[in-house]
Parts: C-alpha cells; structure tokens; sequence
C-alpha cells in the first residue's frame, strides 16, 4: 500500500512517499522508500527530489551542519573523500547559508559532457532552521522510517579552540627556555675546575693513617674520605623531552578497561602521526605517561637511538604542555612503552599488567537469562520503547569506537540492568543515559535482551539480542 508522510513548515515542506509494511495498517512504518522531495520556498523554485541515498544524504548534511552551527565547532571531512551527494557550508555573509545538491542524469553515465554543475542554493538561517525542523520530525516519527536514525557525532577535543590564549599557555615553556638560556650564559663564564692526578689504585684502596704525637693513628682523615663518597650511580637518567619527574607521585590507573582504551587510543594516534616520518635505523622505545583522557604527559627515552632520533617521532608534537609545568600532576595516569620499529609500526605496551578487572562491566552484570519474553509483538513493543527511552536522554559521547551494551527489560518495560560488551563501553558506560534508566526493583519473571549500540559517528541502534522474531 502507498502511503505519504509530509512534513511542513513555513519556509520547508518535505514529503516521503513509500510501501508500508504492513497493506492492511495504514499506520505501519514504511518499509520502502520510493521517493523524497524537499521544497523550499523562497530559496529556489526547484524541487530536490531523489531516492533513498538522497534522503540520506540530506539528513546527515543537515544534523552535521546543524552541530557546527550550533556548537561553533567545524565538522572536519576526510581528506581526500569525495564530495557527498548533499553538503551544506556557511555563506560568504552572515546569516546565510549553502545548500549544495549534487545533480547526476538519471540513467546515463557521468562523464565532462553530459555532466551538470553541481545545485548551489543560498537559505537564510531561519530557512535552514525550518529544514533542520523538518529534518527532526522525520527522525522522532517512527511510523515513517524507523531505520533513519540521527546524525550527530562527538567532535575531538583536539578540534576545539583552548580556552587560553596562546600567549598564556606558553608563558610557562618560553619563561623555562629563557631561563636555561641565562644559566648557560652565566655557565660559560665560569672557568674549567683543575684536577689533580690520581693516585695509585693500591693507595687510594687504603685510608692513609697518620700518627698523632702520642703515637696513636690518625683516622679522622679517613672518615672524612668516607664521607665523601656519596655516589649517585643508581639514580636514573635524564629524561628526554618532558621532564617525568613531576609524575612520579601521580596514581596509576589500575582499571583493565581503561587502561586497554588508552592504549588503543594512543597506538592510533602515533601510527597516524608517524606515517609519513623517516624509518629509524633500529627500534626507537619510549616511556610515556598518559592521562585517563588520553594526554601524553611525558615521555623519555629508554635507549640511545631513541634519543638520537626523538624529533624524528610525533612525541614532540603530541605531548601535552600544562599552564604549570613545574606543578607535581595529581591526576590518575597510565605508563606505556612506545616502540618506533624501522618497518614503520608502532607498538605501545602497558608497563605493568592492570590490577583491576573493569568495575563498570563487574557492576553491571547480568545473570544468565532463564524466563524469555517469547512473543514477537511484544519484543517489538520494547525494542522500540527502549530506543525511545534512551534516544530521549542522549547527549554526545567522548568515543572514538563503538559502545555495546546488553540491556534486559521486564515484559512490562522496565529496564532492569545492562552490561557492557565491549572495554570503551566499561569505561564511558556513566556518559550513556543507561545507568539512569534502571527501574525495575526486581528482576522476575519473563525478561527480553536488547543489544544497544552507541556508534562512533553518534547513531543510536537497539535490536533484539537473539535477532528479530519471525
């Protein structure tokens, strides 16, 4: 059965038109998307019209562009990717805005004859607020396609501008490099000390003993000579790069979870950084210390190529720089051994195995389930009651991977637990809205499993755990 779903707004009137699930309900989603057509009056008298890549395309471009509007914070595209079927960039004036709709004949094969330019449609920010508007009816409506989920994704942190000047945040490192630079001024004047020959090994090996004019010897010439012989042979070397010493009373990370998270974390962000760098001779090793949000603070270096060749590696570059280097850090770090291999890989390894199994996925695991909700309508009631119910309370996530999650509810619709799958979902589980969703006082009777997926690129998808009923 055709059916149509349209939603209009004083400057945006979009109208999806579909098969239906289910031909004897009416009201069943729309189970198949034939085609979607966007008008925009006052902006231009073309109909945007396309399939489902197009309404896809749309709706990514518009939640996209709608955070960066509102967030201030530029969404970055990949280097190198081709341009998406719709795009969306500020306007050359304030206030305005580019909708850019890439046009492809229908049936014929692109090439630089028949090729069009692509659609270039200038919207004012409350035309572009009516189309974001038209865009979230389609998302909330779950009786047109239940399948489209939002498009938002958590942007880097190292995207965003700092807080701080610059000229403040390198106050601290341009004092230090002043000040080392006047004690190597000053160093330079002072003259060279003399030194005396050594003496034979078989004297120095004795204390020399004098005789006192009663005749007894003299050995307070030797206890002075032991006294100074206060070697410092054991103390570790000079660190390169950050200084470490200011992290050695710092609290080590001991959680299975996050310290496996950092780890892939930061192996990723090395590797990409070093890709286009000059091959070592040998292995380089490094020992870093990270923090739980994943800032380098330090590193030196454990053998002499390492130090050799350190401008050679992103270590420099991506090592965090504090306001107040000098200050000891209180904040919970992990320490890692980077290992720059000449074949270009790198290899970061925990210097000490964790001590603590992840307490998130401890804390929240379920039991076997043993009484099934076994009805198919019922276990689609939930599913979608319990994507409602987490969408509703989801704000951003800090990830850079998927967090799976196993979610049991009640017959009735209470949540009564959840478990993560994953380690990055142990760790980043209180930023989900799950914690908050737990009702259910007890956990009786016939019970349904959901997986919940919180995607990298900020797409929420809840589905059965045992797969959809037939």
């Amino acid at each position: 059965m055709t059916v149509q779903r349209q939603y209009t707004l004083p400057h945006c009137n979009l109208v999806l038109e579909g098969l239906n699930a289910d031909a004897n309900d009416p009201l069943s989603p729309m189970a198949v998307l034939m085609n979607a057509e966007c008008h925009l009056p006052g902006a231009t008298d073309a109909t945007l019209a396309g399939g489902r890549e197009f309404l896809d395309s749309l709706v990514t471009a518009v939640s996209r562009y709608g955070q960066q509007l509102l967030s201030g914070v530029p969404y970055p595209r990949a280097t190198g990717a081709a341009p998406p079927l719709v795009e969306i960039k500020p306007g050359d004036l304030p206030y305005h805005h580019h909708l850019i709709v890439q046009q492809q004949p229908l049936g014929e094969r692109v090439n630089d004859v028949n090729a069009l330019p692509p659609l270039d449609i200038q919207l004012t920010t409350v035309q572009f607020y009516d189309l974001m508007e038209a865009v979230d009816q389609l998302l909330a409506d779950s009786q047109t396609l239940p399948d489209m989920k939002a498009q938002f994704q958590a942007v880097s942190r190292r995207l965003v501008r700092p807080t701080e000047p610059i000229a403040k945040r390198a106050a601290a490192p341009a004092l230090g490099a002043a000040a080392l630079a006047a004690a190597g001024l000053a160093l330079f004047f002072v003259p060279p000390p003399k030194f005396e020959p050594s003496r034979p090994e078989s004297e120095a090996s004795t204390p020399a003993q004098t005789s006192t004019p009663s005749g007894e010897p003299n050995t307070q010439a030797a206890e002075a000579a032991g006294s100074e012989d206060t070697g410092t042979a054991g103390d570790d070397p000079a660190p390169a790069g950050d200084n470490l010493d200011r992290l050695e009373g710092a609290p080590a990370i001991t959680d299975a979870a996050t310290i496996a998270l950092l780890q892939s974390d930061v192996t990723q962000r090395l590797q990409e950084a070093w890709a286009n760098a000059p091959r070592p001779s040998g292995d380089l090793a490094y020992r870093m210390a990270v923090s739980e949000n994943g800032d380098i603070l330090g590193y030196r270096y454990e053998n002499d190529l390492a130090l050799e060749e350190v401008d050679n590696t992103p270590l420099p570059e991506l090592t965090f720089v504090p306001v107040a280097g000098a200050e000891p850090v209180q904040e919970r770090v992990a320490q890692f051994i980077a290992t720059f291999t000449p074949d270009g890989e790198v290899v970061v390894e925990p210097t000490e195995a964790p001590t603590e199994a992840p307490t998130e996925a401890n804390a929240a695991e379920l039991p076997r389930l043993e009484q099934k909700v076994t009805d198919g309508d019922r276990i689609r009631e939930l599913n979608s009651t319990l994507y409602d119910s987490i969408l509703a309370e989801l704000e951003p996530l800090s990830t850079s991977e998927a967090l799976r999650f196993r979610v049991r509810l009640t017959e009735a619709g209470d949540v009564v637990g959840y478990e993560p799958v994953n380690a990055a979902a142990g760790l980043l589980a209180s930023e989900t809205p799950l914690p908050g969703l737990i009702t259910a006082a007890d956990s009786t009777g016939d019970q349904a499993d959901f997986q919940v997926v919180f995607t990298e690129s900020g797409v929420l998808e809840v589905n059965p755990w045992d797969g959809w009923p037939q």
